[in-house]
């Protein structure tokens, strides 16, 4: 466990044990609950949304483990008040107070949801503490954006930690895709650059310019097939239903780790392929039925453009308000349909 995590660990847990005389209640669905006040912070009321901090942790008889800490992740969890929907035990939270939920592992277990390391007996606290009480959708979409980068930073990581510790702990798996993919590319006449994490980047027509960075979005077409020549994805090829240029943000991980880590050895203007062991693809989950569990993937692509990120956020802002537009338009529609159905009948004219 790193100091950060110790430290948020450290502060939840005092939140959610160190109140001993004040006893879990339980609510008429059965959840134990207990509400911490902190002062007198405004109360929420209808329309409001809540900045929440959430933390979950699991106390066992051994140690207490973080499962989550969006304190960490940089990601607050933003709830709309809405008195119909929340549960009764979330209605009367006011800025700065705790609401700390426990449920226990056997109940957990008991519907199939339980984790690997899971025993009977323990309990999981999560831990909501109100940050703050927007007025409306319009704060929460201000205050998100002052989260943005360092969430962005925080998942980058976390893929990268996955990755390197899959690649150091499961030898026989890295080993096994490679000679697979090896005998693929020695099938299909292939020559191509293997990466330090394992993706093979074949170029069959080079690009210009340098080389894609850390901090570049990619403009991408491709077709994505299996080593049996499946054609599982496209944005090329309307049968799949998105006809349009995909955007790589390689400053994240939004896709599978081996397009990241294969984009990187193309350029604007490059056209090839990016063979994708399965660890660094849809792993051994695979993504069914398309993709069998430990899939070995190939990807055509081509890289119509390198942009910047400023380039980037306009083109999302661009998409985002063609999607609202969309979104009032049929709204509108609707609304004059449910208009044209309310209107009384003519009556029926007489001869």
């Amino acid at each position: 466990m790193n100091k950060t995590i110790g430290l948020v660990a450290a502060a939840l847990i005092l939140v959610a044990t160190g109140c001993n005389e004040q006893k879990f209640k339980k609510d008429k669905d059965g959840t134990e609950y207990k509400l911490i006040r902190n002062g007198n912070g405004q109360k929420a009321i209808a329309g409001n949304f809540m900045e929440v901090n959430y933390t979950a942790i699991y106390k066992s008889n051994d140690k207490d483990s973080v499962l989550f800490s969006s304190v960490e992740a940089s990601q607050p969890r933003f709830i709309p008040y809405d008195t119909v929907q929340l549960p009764a035990y979330f209605k009367e939270v006011h800025e700065g107070d705790s609401l700390v939920i426990r449920q226990s592992t056997d109940s957990i277990m008991k519907y199939g949801q339980g984790a690997p390391f899971m025993q009977k007996g323990q309990y999981i606290y999560q831990t909501f503490k109100i940050a703050k009480i927007l007025p409306n959708k319009e704060a929460v979409d201000s205050v998100q954006k002052t989260y943005m980068a360092a969430a962005k930073k925080y998942h980058t990581k976390k893929v990268i930690e996955n990755v390197e510790k899959t690649i150091a702990t499961e030898d026989s798996l890295v080993k096994a895709d490679d000679k697979i993919i090896q005998d693929y590319m020695a099938k299909n006449h292939l020559t191509g650059t293997k990466t330090k994490w394992g993706t093979y980047v074949v170029i069959e027509k080079p690009g210009t310019g340098p080389m894609i960075g850390d901090t570049d979005v990619a403009v991408v077409n491709y077709t994505g097939r299996t080593f049996n020549d499946s054609t599982f994805d496209s944005n090329t090829d309307p049968k799949f239903g998105h006809v349009q240029p995909l955007y790589v943000d390689m400053s994240e991980f939004n896709l599978i780790p081996g397009w990241i880590d294969g984009l990187h050895l193309m350029q604007k203007g490059s056209k090839g392929k990016i063979i994708v062991p399965s660890y660094l693809g849809y792993g051994k989950t695979g993504r069914p039925p398309r993709i069998d569990p430990n899939s070995n993937l190939v990807f055509d692509i081509e890289v119509t453009d390198v942009v910047d990120q400023n380039a980037y956020q306009q083109e999302l802002e661009k998409e985002q308000n063609q999607a609202e537009q969309q979104r009032k338009m049929m709204e509108q529609i609707q609304k004059m349909q449910q208009q044209q159905q309310q209107r009384p009948s003519a009556p029926p004219t007489g001869k």
